[in-house]
């Protein structure tokens, strides 16, 4: 079952047409990941699924509802919830309180059942010793376990992840692509951009090159990474692999 489709999606900024008639789907319990080189709309097709940008033609259709009739943001991205480069998280709040305050906003749960769903998910990400902890004492791993933390607590039907150990130093690329494996384990679906080649390679379903706004090949890891059809995919991969 198709929990996100983008079709024929198109996205421009200024004149620059960043997305050029994208099309794919991601199904239930599937781990997909965007591949391809700086510049190429991987990005910006993540941010148009979670609404942070309005798309100029197409359609993204995701739990079966077209997005852009959307009325509550907020409740969309509650069931869609999104992992950032950047962690994103309240530098003035502790770990716990970041855990909690959209539980509280979006779900209207009260202040002990969001502290309670708050800490199981950040023992899952392993940073339950944390809870008291402001973002500004931890490190980037630390951060991004936070900031998937935070998302789950939401209880999302799909997570959407833009290059989320690019920001971080290589020791603790580890520790963010652990918890990501162990969601995969969970069948929870997700659709990744990344950098991480042989992360790709051992977690996804499927894997989909980007390239100059376009899909220039998708398939499984092995089709990709082993035998690439595309002559762009081709010297992509050599390159980096």
């Amino acid at each position: 079952m198709s929990l996100i489709k983008v079709e024929n999606v198109r996205k421009g900024f200024d004149g620059l047409h960043v997305l050029k008639g994208i099309d794919f789907e991601v199904n239930k319990g599937d781990v997909v990941c965007l591949i391809g080189p700086s510049g190429s709309g991987k990005s910006t097709m993540l941010r148009c699924i979670n609404l942070l940008e309005d798309i100029d033609g197409g359609k993204i259709t995701v739990l079966g509802e077209d997005i852009s009739k959307i009325k509550d943001i907020n409740a969309y991205r509650s069931k869609v919830g999104m992992v950032f480069q950047q962690f994103n998280l309240f530098n003035n709040m502790n770990v716990l309180g970041n855990c909690v305050i959209a539980q509280k906003r979006v779900l209207k749960r009260d202040q002990k059942q969001s502290e309670e769903i708050a800490l199981k998910q950040l023992q899952k990400v392993g940073m339950s010793d944390f809870a008291k902890a402001f973002p500004s004492t931890l490190s980037g791993g630390q951060k991004q376990r936070v900031a998937i933390a935070r998302a789950l607590c939401m209880d999302p039907e799909i997570l959407l992840f833009d290059e989320p150990t690019s920001a971080l130093d290589p020791e603790m690329v580890g520790e963010v692509l652990n918890v990501i494996k162990q969601l995969a384990k969970e069948d929870m679906t997700m659709l990744i951009v990344t950098h991480e080649m042989g992360f790709a390679q051992e977690v996804a379903d499927k894997v989909i090159f980007m390239d100059g706004g376009v899909v220039l090949e998708e398939g499984s890891p092995s089709d990709i990474f082993e035998n690439p059809k595309n002559e762009r995919t081709r010297q992509f991969l050599s390159r980096i692999l």
